[in-house]
């Protein structure tokens, strides 16, 4: 689904780098979760060759979703994703990531997001 999004949408934001983490950590191992980020990564930065230093920056944020949904679990799906964008923010500050784009980039992660989390917990 991730490739999907990825090629149909051609919008960033629109993945599934906090979801699957976050879901990865919560259902497995941590070190399965952090398999699930290092391949979402990978994939990322394999479509998107001129922002792979901003996607690989954010493994950091990944393995903290992980971690969240791991230790947190499903309660604290809003509590993790705000968690996971402040990490987020951070770490593109340190690069000079921030700008319109990030901003865009922020607004619809999170918007989609909600949604997904909203279909998963309709679904389960």
């Amino acid at each position: 689904m991730n490739l999907i999004s990825l090629k149909v949408t051609k919008l960033l934001g629109m993945d599934f780098l906090f979801f699957a983490s976050w879901l990865a950590g919560m259902n497995y191992e941590v070190s399965q979760g952090i398999v699930v980020s290092l391949v979402l990564i990978a994939e990322h930065s394999m479509l998107h060759m001129r922002k792979s230093k901003f996607i690989g920056f954010s493994l950091p944020a990944q393995i903290g979703a992980v971690l969240l949904g791991h230790f947190l679990g499903a309660g604290w799906f809003f509590g993790s994703l705000i968690i996971y964008q402040v990490i987020n923010t951070g770490l593109m500050s340190i690069i000079g990531g921030i700008g319109l784009r990030f901003g865009i980039f922020l607004v619809v992660n999170t918007l989609f997001n909600i949604l997904v989390y909203n279909i998963w917990s309709r679904v389960v």
